[in-house]
């Protein structure tokens, strides 16, 4: 039996939704939406491809896929049901056959073996309930050859960057976040999971693991955020 995500991150999610794109554009001073569109340029998408979004949040991956080929299918997957409420609310015109919501977990994705050409996870990883159980599950779902685009935050920093990094997360992130969000406990979380999070070298022996290929590690705004390209082996 694969397990369930976290019921009290699910709620965390829920409860930030309404904020939450504000304060991630604002806290990264745009910075997110450049990393978004570095990595979907890595999925080298193709008209009528189907993506699978996982921990999609509010949508931002799945709209920069269609931003760069409007004949792509998303499905965003995500167990915040108010955060796939935000992304809805966000699709525009793209069709709601295009731009599939569902509310679940990477840990039990709903779909067969080898069904999707590619997947993304924005910053979305370290909130897995089983890391690698849902790393697993992505795996079974892509298809053969296809490709896997992973951004994450990792500590493989220099200790200058990572000083500051901290004094900005503890000084900045947690207080105009709880400002905004009316809900500190979020940011609390937010930043703890940041801080503990695997370095990129246990994360690449993790995705071998599983059956993936990493052919590209890439630090990203002085090692504030890493990207990772996968293949299914």
């Amino acid at each position: 039996m694969k397990p369930s995500p976290n019921p009290d991150v699910a709620d965390m999610f829920n409860r930030i939704a309404h904020t939450y794109d504000r304060l991630n554009h604002l806290l990264s001073f745009g910075i997110d939406r450049r990393w978004r569109k570095l990595a979907v340029r890595k999925l080298r998408l193709k008209n009528g491809c189907t993506i699978l979004d996982c921990a999609a949040g509010t949508g931002d991956m799945a709209l920069a896929i269609h931003d760069r080929v409007d004949g792509t299918t998303t499905v965003l997957l995500d167990p915040a049901h108010s955060m796939l409420c935000e992304a809805d609310a966000k699709a525009g015109t793209i069709s709601p056959a295009r731009f599939r919501l569902i509310c679940g977990s990477a840990e039990r994705i709903p779909f067969r073996d080898n069904t999707f050409d590619g997947f993304v996870v924005a910053f979305g990883i370290r909130n897995f309930a089983d890391l690698k159980g849902g790393l697993n599950e992505l795996q079974r779902v892509l298809k053969s050859g296809g490709k896997g685009i992973i951004l994450e935050f990792t500590p493989d920093r220099s200790r200058l960057i990572d000083r500051v990094f901290r004094k900005y997360m503890s000084g900045v992130m947690i207080p105009l976040g709880a400002r905004i969000s009316k809900d500190q406990d979020a940011y609390v979380y937010l930043t703890r999971t940041i801080q503990s999070f695997a370095t990129s070298r246990q994360l690449t022996d993790l995705f071998t693991e599983v059956g993936f290929r990493c052919v590209e590690n890439r630090s990203l705004s002085w090692g504030i955020a890493r990207l990772f390209v996968l293949e299914k082996i």
